[in-house]
């Protein structure tokens, strides 16, 4: 071939190749701005479909957007249905950040993802199921196979999380606003949790989360730090434990919450911790009206279990407690407001309605409870009787002690060590073993009281004696038994210098009360009765206490020994000297000796007989 030959042909070689790989390189730029054009159709359709078949609800994604050089996907718009209005997620814009395999395998693997504006309803069903788990569980979805999902880190910021749970009969709600979140190593193939931490709002608190937590299987394992959150967020879930409502208070806690199979409670919640409430206030519900309040309601090892369930702690100390006690006009009280609520409605679990024990805990219904020590530091009680005519009212003070071993599961139990005063001054002292939370109300008590001020009683012994009190002061030793329903007491009165005031209502009594309280007194203006009583507490208006004090009164004549001449004869005839030779019986009665002695037994309730049918 000649030199010149060669010479023309490369450069037409060079021309073909040129062109060649020009076309190619066309070709790979338009499948290149095609594939760049379509793939986000196809993101947007593979998501999609995905969610949806997992979910088993619709959704949609308002826009996405792709940056190759970052490997970064932008979704704006994500939406999966809920009920209503209400979606059960959704997030004004996505970023996720891929590992470009995840386009052409069968699951989905982010390296990153950045939530904006997220809102999330976790719900707990009825069933005990979880809404999310079909979802980010790896029990995959409708088909029954596994989609492979993998996120080596999650964030979300200004995010919302409703907490429903919808096993009470009315379900419950917490949210959290204003959410933190941070997420590491989600994998739904491995049984494996992942780790998260995160700060939120609470209803105007703060709460900080940090632990782990799995959807499939289900397991919760998270130490919670809460500050001022206001006690009525809890609400719903008090009203499970107790009557009475919160109306003010703020909390704060350190928790630890273990659900599903990190609880070891068959696949129930177990809380663990400790806190503080300041500023609590509680109010009787039906009533609609304050009973209790204290300036600090501290609890140290806080232990709850959802399966039993149960609730103990370790101690509770109140500060400057104050409550309300009130006895109504039909002899009730308002302390049914510090039971628990009926457990008729918890029939979902398989107990029955009649699952009490006579023990007075409950077998498979309504809640557990233990308390070892409750410390009181200046408590108050406001006590009111509003069944009589002139409502009494009195208040206790500077109450310091303990109540140890609370449990509804025990019989005998309720220690209680209380010392304090009445608003007057008079030193308080209450001991015994009592339990007021118990199914049926059992225990001994012993109310001591010193010096109190007689007056105080004016209202009571208006009602069942009908004379005002002008003066005197009483220590009373009262011994109360609560055993089945009914009441037994033991009352020893040691009154001081007592003066009865006018006659305010002749009915109210047949004695000769100041007539009485003459022959009564000793020569230092002490008398002293004992009165025993049984009340029954289903029907505490069938006890005639007018008929039981003047037994007493009948008693304490029956066991005099001795009395003046001159006193005996104004029990039987005021003075009268009609009924000298009746006194001067009295009185020659009470120097036989011998076969004679028994005549002074007699003598008393003769005397007492008479001066009841005497004014």
């Amino acid at each position: 071939m000649s030199h010149s030959h060669r010479s023309t042909s490369r450069p037409v070689r060079k021309r073909r190749l040129g062109v060649v790989l020009s076309v190619l390189a066309v070709l790979v730029l338009l499948f290149l701005v095609a594939w760049l054009w379509a793939l986000p159709a196809y993101i947007d359709k593979r998501l999609t479909q995905t969610l949806a078949e997992r979910s088993g609800r619709q959704v949609t994604i308002e826009n996405v957007t792709l940056t190759p050089w970052r490997h970064q996907v932008t979704l704006d718009g994500v939406r999966i249905a809920g009920q209503a209005d209400t979606p059960v997620f959704s997030s004004q814009r996505v970023v996720a950040t891929l590992d470009w395999h995840s386009l052409f395998a069968s699951g989905w693997r982010f390296e990153r993802i950045d939530l904006n504006a997220a809102r999330l309803q976790l719900i707990w069903r009825s069933s005990g199921e979880w809404n999310l788990v079909q979802l980010f569980g790896g029990d995959g979805g409708s088909g029954g196979e596994t989609m492979p999902l993998r996120i080596d880190q999650l964030n979300a910021s200004d995010a919302r999380l409703d907490w429903i749970n919808r096993r009470p009969d009315e379900p419950l709600t917490l949210s959290l606003e204003d959410l933190d979140l941070k997420l590491h190593g989600y994998d739904n193939t491995s049984q494996s949790p992942f780790d998260l931490n995160g700060q939120a709002d609470w209803n105007g608190g703060t709460l900080d989360a940090e632990g782990e937590m799995g959807f499939s299987p289900w397991t919760v394992d998270i130490d919670l730090d809460v500050d001022q959150v206001p006690l009525t967020t809890l609400s719903g879930y008090l009203a499970h434990v107790i009557r009475a409502e919160p109306t003010a208070g703020s909390l704060g806690a350190q928790i630890r919450v273990r659900a599903g199979q990190a609880s070891e409670d068959e696949g129930g919640m177990r809380v663990n911790g400790q806190g503080a409430i300041e500023g609590l206030e509680m109010r009787d519900p039906e009533k609609d009206q304050s009973i209790a309040r204290v300036e600090r309601f501290a609890v140290e090892g806080l232990t709850f279990a959802s399966a039993q369930p149960e609730l103990s702690a370790e101690r509770v100390s109140l500060a400057a407690p104050w409550i309300d006690v009130t006895i109504d006009e039909q002899l009730g009280t308002n302390l049914t407001a510090w039971r628990p609520p009926s457990s008729s409605g918890d029939s979902d679990e398989g107990g029955s309605e009649d699952s009490g024990s006579e023990d007075g805990g409950s077998e498979d219904g309504g809640m557990h409870y233990a308390l070892d020590t409750l410390a009181i530091e200046r408590g108050e009680v406001a006590f009111s009787d509003r069944h009589l005519p002139r409502p009494f009212e009195l208040e206790f003070s500077a109450l310091n002690g303990e109540w140890r071993q609370l449990n509804s599961d025990q019989t005998g139990d309720g220690e209680l060590s209380l010392e304090g005063q009445v608003a007057d001054g008079s030193p308080l002292r209450i001991e015994g073993d009592f339990d007021p939370l118990g199914d049926a109300l059992n225990g001994n008590l012993n109310l001591h009281f010193e010096r109190l001020d007689l007056e105080t009683l004016d209202p009571y012994l208006r009602e069942f004696g009908g004379y005002a009190v002008e003066r005197g002061q009483a220590t009373l030793d009262l011994d109360y038994r609560l055993e089945q329903g009914s009441l037994d007491s033991q009352n020893h009165l040691v009154l001081h210098r007592l003066e009865l005031g006018e006659e305010v209502d002749a009915s109210a009594t047949d004695l000769p009360l100041k007539t009485l309280v003459g022959v009564l007194k000793s020569d230092d203006g002490v008398i002293e009765l004992d009165i025993p009583m049984s009340l029954p507490l289903d029907d505490p208006g069938s006890v005639d206490f007018g008929s039981v004090v003047g037994q007493a009164i009948r008693e304490a004549l029956e066991n005099l020994v001795s009395s003046p001449l001159e006193t005996l004869s104004e029990v039987v005839g005021d003075g009268d000297d009609s009924h000298s030779d009746d006194a001067e019986s009295a009185a020659d009665g009470e120097s036989n000796e011998g076969s004679e002695g028994d005549k002074d037994g007699e003598d008393a309730p003769a005397i007492y007989e008479r001066a009841r049918t005497r004014q």
